[in-house]
């Protein structure tokens, strides 16, 4: 999952990590015999085929096992092109016209993300917009105080568009409230990780998000209360009911901050953090309003984040130079998804050539209207969660691309098919196993407790199953 989901200047969890050398020998057998099937395939098979899904199944085999998504992706493309028996020009040709497509444009609008959530670090928009909703909900008891920090924990998600950037700017002013009022580290940690990831439900400028209301087709309200909406309102409430009972079952003594944590979180802010706040507040909701409105479509997602990253930035006075070498900075860090994305519509034009959908709906297409309507989406939904891993935005476009034909010819309503391209892209944030959205609320709020954040997440993970469940059978 993870808009990998992945970001304003979030740590990157996976950097660094050292892969084993017997691992290391496994992905590279893998490739190479992938590879090889597939060039001894593109020269004995013709016309539409099966095969052609073989370069999203290597795709899906090489991230299992743990190789870099950029990597599995140009394995995975260089698959195809072999299938293809293409030559250099035909490669080129096919790799200069996935630029302009809708694909692409998803991965520009994630990289422009990160340049808005650049920009409001700087200003300390952000964080005035963490205290500002301290501030109103209050921290005077224990529930408000938790109800303001996963508030502020959403809503900070929605305004930079990544979890973990949230989670470090939110955690130096959370921290002391959650200190002086009792609450433990794990209980602080799952504030910071449920808050946040209701606000990524509903965001309207994510990536993962934009990537599901494009391959739907469904508009951003109906999005809200189709789709995101019930999931936020499910996942919060029981999210709250589960830290209570945390807060009530510590961990260990440990698991209590002690007063050195405490801290002083009354820092004073320049008179810029509150301008660059209310801008970009407003920028936010006049642009939501308009985009529904006229039913924008995914471009419009493009010429709205850089209009909140200059506005934002003008009204802090920040010289025009200086915002633009901040939203530099930002997209700069997510220039590998940019060209990830770019890969992957590259790959998926050289599956359409080998037209494997035309093939498995007249092979399949009995067996799959056989399931029924419901039955075909919670396989879709389960193969999404279980079976394809990636970038969350990435793993919509696949699992519509591979069953999108298919949902069409069952007649499968938008809005349910909104739905399964939700869970598939957004289930693995709960779990079965903890991924840097799960951990890193953790290493923010100095906690140990892995355990504990596991099984509140299995919580919430059959939570949401559930969630899905009724709003497939209601919308099918």
């Amino acid at each position: 999952m993870s808009d990998v989901q992945q970001q304003a200047a979030p740590p990157r969890p996976e950097s660094g990590e050292r892969v084993s050398p017997a691992r290391r020998a496994t992905q590279i057998a893998l490739t190479v015999l992938s590879l090889g099937m597939s060039l001894v395939v593109g020269f004995t098979v013709d016309g539409p085929t099966l095969w052609g899904l073989a370069p999203i199944a290597i795709y899906a085999i090489l991230v299992l096992i743990g190789l870099d998504i950029m990597l599995a992706s140009v394995a995975a493309l260089v698959s195809g092109f072999l299938l293809l028996h293409s030559d250099p020009i035909d490669a080129a040709s096919m790799l200069g016209g996935a630029l302009g497509s809708d694909i692409v444009e998803i991965g520009l609008i994630i990289m422009l993300g990160a340049g808005l959530g650049e920009v409001l670090t700087r200003t300390r928009g952000a964080t005035y917009l963490v205290r500002m909703i301290v501030d109103r909900f209050g921290v005077d008891t224990p529930v408000r105080a938790q109800l303001s920090i996963m508030i502020a924990s959403g809503v900070l998600v929605i305004a930079l568009g990544t979890l973990i950037g949230a989670f470090a700017i939110a955690a130096p002013i959370v921290i002391p409230i959650a200190a002086r009022l009792g609450f433990t580290r794990s209980s602080t940690a799952l504030m910071m990780f449920i808050g946040g990831a209701c606000g990524m439900f509903v965001a309207p400028f994510v990536g993962s998000m934009v990537a599901i209301r494009e391959y739907s087709g469904v508009s951003y309200p109906e999005y809200v209360l189709t789709a995101g909406g019930p999931l936020t309102i499910v996942c919060f409430a029981v999210g709250f009911v589960v830290i209570r009972w945390c807060q009530r079952h510590p961990v260990s003594a440990e698991d209590y901050y002690d007063e050195r944590e405490i801290g002083d979180q009354d820092t004073a802010l320049p008179p810029s953090a509150r301008r660059s706040t209310i801008a970009f507040l407003l920028t936010f909701a006049v642009l939501v309003a308009y985009g529904v409105v006229t039913r924008a479509g995914t471009s419009f997602a493009v010429v709205a984040l850089i209009v909140m990253a200059v506005v934002t930035g003008v009204a802090a006075r920040m010289p025009v130079n200086a915002i633009l070498k901040a939203i530099y900075e930002g997209c700069g860090r997510l220039v590998d998804m940019f060209l990830l994305f770019w890969m992957l519509a590259a790959l998926l034009t050289v599956v359409e050539e080998l037209k494997p959908y035309d093939v498995l709906l007249e092979r399949f297409g009995s067996d799959l209207k056989a399931l029924g309507v419901l039955g075909f989406l919670i396989v879709v939904a389960l193969i999404g969660w279980l079976g394809i891993s990636g970038a969350s935005a990435a793993q919509v476009i696949v699992i519509d691309r591979v069953f999108g034909p298919t949902a069409e010819a069952l007649g499968v309503p938008v809005q349910a098919w909104a739905v399964v391209l939700l869970c598939s892209c957004q289930a693995d944030t709960f779990g079965p196993s903890p991924g840097p959205n799960m951990i890193s609320p953790m290493a923010f709020a100095r906690s140990t407790a892995l355990k504990r954040m596991i099984y509140c997440g299995w919580i919430l993970l059959a939570a949401s199953l559930a969630v899905y469940v009724i709003q497939l059978a209601l919308l099918s």
